[in-house]
C-alpha cells in the first residue's frame, strides 16, 4: 500500500505537462490576436513575426509531447506579442499628433 501512495504524486505530476502547455499556448494565442487587432503586423513587424514563429514552434513541440519546450516557446511568443501590441498602440497614439499643427 505504501509504494502506491508514494507513486500517487508522481502520477499526478505526469499529467501536468499537457495542461501547462495547453494553457501557455492559449495565453500566447490570445496575446497574438490582441497584437494583430492592434495593428502590430505593420507597427511592430519584428516582434509580431517572431511571436508567430515562437507560437508555431510551441505547437510543434506540444504535438511531439515535448511539453517543457512547448511552454518555453509559448511563453516567449506571449512576451513578444505583448511587446508588439504595446508598440502598435503607441504608434497609433502618436499618428494623430504628428499631423496636428
Amino acid at each position: 500500500m505504501r509504494p502506491l501512495l508514494a507513486l500517487l504524486p508522481l502520477a499526478l505530476l505526469a499529467g501536468c505537462g499537457p495542461v501547462q502547455s495547453t494553457g501557455a499556448l492559449i495565453d500566447a494565442d490570445v496575446e497574438l490576436e490582441g497584437a494583430r487587432a492592434a495593428g502590430a503586423a505593420t507597427a511592430a513587424p519584428y516582434e509580431f513575426t517572431s511571436a508567430e514563429a515562437y507560437l508555431h514552434q510551441a505547437r510543434e513541440e506540444s504535438g511531439a509531447s515535448r511539453f517543457e519546450a512547448a511552454v518555453t516557446h509559448a511563453s516567449r511568443a506571449r512576451e513578444l506579442a505583448q511587446d508588439a501590441r504595446k508598440k502598435a498602440i503607441a504608434a497609433s497614439n502618436r499618428a494623430p499628433q504628428e499631423g496636428a499643427p
